[in-house]
């Protein structure tokens, strides 16, 4: 394994071996408050239709209630996270109800990825003073410290400049990681081109935009525990 991350700078460790589960399906809803302003009201009764059928699956429960809203959504799967993980259900849902409107994941997933960065990146000011202070690693550090700070982050994570000037970005110990592989069986977590969908690496490029006025996009390269590396590279 240590051929894998040959090359990689590497930071320090999450101090915490489990997520925080309500901040990161708060994030995730962020994004899906984005994808309405494109897809309208349908969107998130769609999306609220499939997270209940899948809670009911897994569970045998129904909400004692009627569940219209996201917020009313996010509140009543954090409150069975003894059972299964919330966020997991909210991106099954989102992959299910985007592949439903679009046929695959598209311009709504782009359109997620924006509003998911904009609450991470909500208290990190200037991203372009940390790349001038130094590199694009930088950058790539103030990402992970950052997604530690709110417990929503890879156990570790590092990076690799390449001489193309890509940038190679390695998680660590995803928690995402069960999900993603559930999605790719299911066919669901991939875009048109059939490249990969990896949350991680869409909130990198967002970063990255946002420090150097460029617009980036990723593919995923290693898929394997207990490493994910994804290439980021400029448009």
């Amino acid at each position: 394994m240590a051929d894998l991350i040959s090359g990689f700078k590497m930071f320090g460790k999450a101090p915490y071996e489990q997520v925080d589960s309500r901040v990161f399906t708060e994030v995730i809803i962020d994004g899906i408050r984005n994808e309405e302003k494109i897809y309208g009201p349908v969107f998130t009764a769609t999306l609220i239709k499939y997270a209940l059928r899948a809670v009911a699956k897994l569970t045998g429960e129904e909400p004692s209630k009627e569940i219209k809203t996201l917020d009313e959504l996010a509140e009543y799967l954090i409150s069975k996270s003894d059972k299964y993980p919330p966020y997991y259900i909210v991106i099954w849902a989102q992959f299910v109800t985007e592949k439903k409107l679009e046929g695959h994941l598209g311009a709504g997933e782009r359109v997620m990825d924006i509003g998911i960065s904009k609450r991470v990146m909500a208290s990190d000011g200037d991203l372009r003073s940390e790349l001038i202070k130094g590199d694009l690693g930088n950058v790539i550090l103030k990402f992970y410290q950052t997604v530690v700070e709110l417990k929503i982050a890879p156990l570790e994570m590092g990076y690799k400049k390449n001489e193309d000037g890509t940038v190679d970005v390695l998680h660590r110990d995803c928690f995402l990681l069960d999900g993603c592989q559930l999605s790719l069986n299911a066919s669901l977590s991939k875009r048109p081109d059939g490249r990969q969908v990896c949350g991680f690496a869409a909130s990198a490029c967002q970063y990255l935009r946002k420090a150097t006025g460029h617009d980036w996009d990723y593919t995923v390269l290693v898929f394997d525990k207990p490493h994910c590396i994804a290439k980021c590279y400029t448009l």
